[in-house]
């Protein structure tokens, strides 16, 4: 095996789903599990179906021609560009939308390929990233128009978001909100959306607090799946499904960045010579600890930043790097590390999404 790796445990992945579906099914929600971290692995996609997810949702429409052969409906998790319609309705069944002239040429397309394609007719709320503003009513109405009215599509909802660009908190009031305007929509075309999408794992906080209002019955969400962690306030934590007296824990540690010692020297702290800037044009400044054991790895910058990563090992301290390598001080490590040895990193989401879209190898430990 050559290295760096990145190994993925996918059991612990399943488990995460089958926790976090219980948990939210109990409180009458449905869940769309975002796989777009992975960059379209199939493996990942497949380990959170067999964990009872029945929606997979990628942002890259060449991600989901990867799960094509996938057993359950995949959607798209931003809006379709025009110069792709013809592949989003060929390999999703759902795409997010907001303007007009989306909906029309994803209605053209899907009656040339004999498909129904469904859309989540996106709301912004006040995060200013996607979605029809929420006080343009009119546009909206003939939004939701069009896409009843359209041949070869279906309305699967109305959804928002928070939290991913202008930081905006879910919160009870701006959730009442979205679902007094879904409300009104349904009363002036005498219908009900089947869904409403109240946003992503930002909004776990209301579901456990019970105060996220019962009509929102749909969410979009990776991270607690992906990593057992929930948004509160801003903030990711430790995440914990409650259920009745009993607390169960998600697996946060399903994912490994493993890379080989290629160097193992004793080194001064402190570079001799005049100093001036790295390759990245950056300046540094050193702490004299004197003569230190430090390894070199097999990865860098370009591969990943050190400061999403984090040694499995606490006795090692990361250094620094550049585009190549990744140097580390093993000076007080218990272990005796050799040339050739594999260090253990455990990585955060920044890091997983990087790794994913690397060239590094990924490794699949398991798999059912």
């Amino acid at each position: 095996m050559h290295y760096p790796v990145l190994e993925i445990d996918l059991e612990k992945l399943r488990h995460n789903t089958e926790i976090e579906l219980e948990f939210f099914h109990r409180h009458g929600i449905e869940i769309m599990g975002v796989n777009k971290v992975f960059n379209g692995i199939a493996e990942t996609a497949a380990a959170v179906v067999r964990g009872g997810m029945k929606v997979v949702a990628e942002s890259i429409t060449a991600n989901l021609k990867k799960l094509k052969d996938l057993p359950c409906e995949k959607a798209l998790l931003r809006s379709p560009g025009l110069s792709e319609i013809e592949d989003v309705v060929r390999y999703a069944d759902i795409s997010l939308v907001s303007e007009i002239g989306t909906i029309e040429a994803l209605s053209k397309e899907a009656v040339r390929q004999n498909r129904v394609h469904k859309i989540l007719l996106m709301i912004d709320m006040g995060d200013i990233r996607e979605g029809i503003w929420f006080e343009e009513t009119e546009e909206i109405e003939t939004a939701v128009k069009a896409v009843l009215e359209l041949p070869g599509l279906a309305l699967y909802g109305l959804g928002t978001n928070y939290g991913c660009y202008g930081t905006v908190l879910a919160t009870e009031k701006n959730a009442r909100d979205f679902v007094e305007l879904a409300r009104s929509l349904e009363r002036k075309y005498s219908f009900r959306f089947p869904y409403l999408s109240g946003g992503n794992c930002s909004s776990y906080h209301l579901v456990e607090k019970g105060i996220l209002p019962k009509e929102i019955n749909h969410l979009r969400i990776g991270a607690q799946h992906i990593y057992g962690i929930e948004y509160v306030e801003g903030r990711y934590l430790d995440g914990y499904c409650h259920s009745g007296k009993e607390i169960e824990k998600y697996t946060s540690d399903a994912y490994i960045l493993k890379a080989e010692i290629i160097e193992l020297r004793r080194k001064p702290t402190v570079p001799v010579g005049e100093l001036g800037m790295d390759s990245f044009m950056r300046t540094k400044t050193f702490s004299d600890r004197g003569v230190r054991k430090q390894a070199i790895l097999s990865f860098g910058l370009q591969e990943v930043p050190c400061e999403s990563i984090h040694p499995v090992d606490e006795d090692i301290l990361v250094l620094g790097q550049t585009s190549n390598h990744t140097i580390i001080d093993v000076e007080d490590a218990e272990r005796e590390y050799r040339l050739g040895d594999i260090v253990d990193f455990e990585v955060d989401y920044t890091a997983l999404m990087l790794l994913c879209n690397s060239g590094i190898d990924k490794i699949f430990i398991n798999q059912k």
